[in-house]
């Protein structure tokens, strides 16, 4: 039986998110999109692929028609308005955010949209809406979601729009820690006088949460170590390797979880791939030791690491 791996993406303007690029044909995607036109759009670029959906519709709290603003950049459009104050003091972003017309869109909740389907995984771009759709979606966040992608405001580019902390909190009383940030440095530009790579103030950024380990590790049997195969493959996806083999290791050896039973799936195979490829990468550092990385492996997967020319013969590879 084919582990399923649903993930639903409020705001997909331009498409996947490059996170999730490498499990197209594996994962099952809904794509939410409130503006018609790039609804569309993405309809006619993933006409011929039966596992992405795409709605012409957005996600709120609740099912209902609101109006939004349609900004001069059609990424940037909003339930909410645009901080006038922000852009006074951020010249370069005014043309970016001035408004062209307003529209009506269909907006309806993710409890009640998937009331009775488990979704696994969440990520939102929502322009300042991701609070509102989160209140939404307490029945899935306490029940399936794994993990919820965001982007975030640390300022009020959006009048009314719900900061980092309150988004931050909501989770962390619905069972889920911090991740990371993608953040590196590059904030909102000031000047020319920064170091490379490093300059700004962080207005705005993706933030990732997941599960905590005892939300996780609460299930037994396959629908434990169904999850441990989903959240591994996303750990592995979004910047957190060591936590994704910290996971396989305890599903292992504290859970007695084995993945016999799923050797074939099309996901477990994804997340093998993974980890060979994590694990030749630390076999090339000087800290690394063979033994370190095939006595982990043989823990996990319950086989020889295939080392030499027996790596790329191996059959997870053709």
């Amino acid at each position: 039986m084919k582990i399923d791996c649903v993930v639903v993406d409020g705001g997909a303007r331009y498409g996947l998110h490059p996170t999730w690029n490498e499990l197209r044909g594996i994962a099952e995607f809904h794509l939410f999109e409130m503006d018609v036109q790039e609804a569309e759009r993405l309809r006619r670029k993933y006409k011929n692929d039966p596992t992405i959906i795409v709605y012409p519709l957005g996600l709120y709290r609740e099912d209902t028609v609101l109006k939004f603003t349609v900004n001069e950049h059609r990424a940037l459009n909003s339930l909410f308005a645009a901080h006038d104050e922000l852009l006074k003091r951020n010249e370069y972003m005014v043309q970016a955010f001035t408004p062209i017309d307003v529209e009506e869109t269909q907006v309806r909740s993710i409890d009640s949209l998937f009331d009775g389907t488990p979704i696994h995984f969440l990520k939102l771009d929502v322009e300042g809406a991701e609070y509102e759709v989160l209140s939404g979606a307490s029945k899935a966040l306490q029940s399936s979601i794994l993990a919820v992608r965001a982007e975030v405001l640390f300022s009020p580019v959006y009048k009314d729009a719900a900061a980092f902390g309150d988004l931050h909190k909501f989770l962390l009383d619905e069972g889920f820690e911090l991740l990371n940030l993608d953040y590196t440095g590059a904030g909102n530009k000031a000047g020319r006088f920064s170091l490379p790579g490093r300059y700004g103030k962080l207005i705005s950024t993706d933030a990732v949460w997941v599960v905590n380990s005892e939300r996780l590790f609460s299930t037994t049997g396959s629908a434990l170590r169904d999850n441990v195969i989903r959240m591994s493959s996303f750990l592995m996806n979004n910047g957190a390797t060591d936590l994704a083999i910290e996971v396989l290791q305890q599903a292992v050896s504290k859970e007695n979880v084995s993945f016999e039973a799923v050797q074939k799936d099309p996901l477990f195979n994804y997340l093998h791939r993974k980890v060979l490829l994590l694990f030749k990468s630390l076999l090339e550092r000087p800290m690394w030791s063979e033994s370190d990385v095939t006595s982990v492996y043989r823990q996990i997967f319950n086989l020889e690491f295939p080392t030499l020319n027996r790596f790329y013969e191996s059959e997870i590879f053709s």
